[in-house]
């Protein structure tokens, strides 16, 4: 099959968060490889193919913003206590038209890997109009690649359901990658998930 150019997808990573959990401190910035969460899954998206890379920001972005590369385009999510459909919803808005999906990240799964990017990157080009999702031992995570196909049912689902609603809409478009990656089930939620995972929680 001839390659398709990696420029038909954007990922999207999801940043917007409280972090209440995590003391009220962004996620995107804990410490993890010498960088930050975000810098992490950025850089892991562009190695495995991904040209144009959206983060959506709303609470601590004052702090968040002068640590986005610069590669990076930045979305405001001026109602981040909407939950994260209101992210989603704010990163797909200016897609351009020749974006065939969007890659969609949290910033809490930081130890996702290049490969698995990758194998979502490759399935979303063999099947452009399906929601792809990466299956580790028999369990679902993220990232979560949506078809543009779909866009306008994201915009239309409830907002106490979110991007949930328009999975269970279309069992016909669902498509499972396994990969040999725990990472997409580690969600970094509390300090003592990221001390299970990571290591010793950051001082202030």
């Amino acid at each position: 099959m001839e390659q398709q150019s990696d420029k038909h997808i954007f990922g999207l990573i999801l940043a917007a968060g409280s972090g209440e959990r995590m003391g009220d401190r962004p996620k995107a910035l804990l410490h993890i490889d010498g960088g930050n969460f975000l810098q992490r899954i950025a850089d892991k998206m562009r190695i495995a193919g991904l040209l144009e890379i959206k983060v959506v920001v709303g609470y601590h972005r004052e702090k968040v913003l002068p640590y986005i590369p610069r590669n990076m385009e930045v979305v405001i999510n001026p109602d981040p206590e909407n939950d994260m459909l209101s992210s989603i919803l704010v990163g797909i808005a200016g897609a351009k038209e020749y974006h065939t999906g969007a890659l969609i990240a949290h910033v809490d799964y930081p130890l996702v890997e290049t490969s698995t990017f990758r194998a979502l990157i490759e399935e979303h080009y063999r099947f452009p109009g399906c929601i792809i999702s990466p299956v580790y031992k028999g369990r679902g995570g993220h990232p979560v690649i949506f078809p543009r196909i779909l866009f306008e049912e994201l915009a239309d689902a409830p907002l106490d359901i979110g991007a949930r609603h328009v999975v269970r809409a279309n069992p016909d478009r669902r498509r499972f990658v396994p990969v040999d990656d725990p990472g997409i089930a580690i969600d970094i939620n509390t300090p003592e998930d990221y001390e299970k995972y990571i290591g010793p929680f950051p001082g202030e």
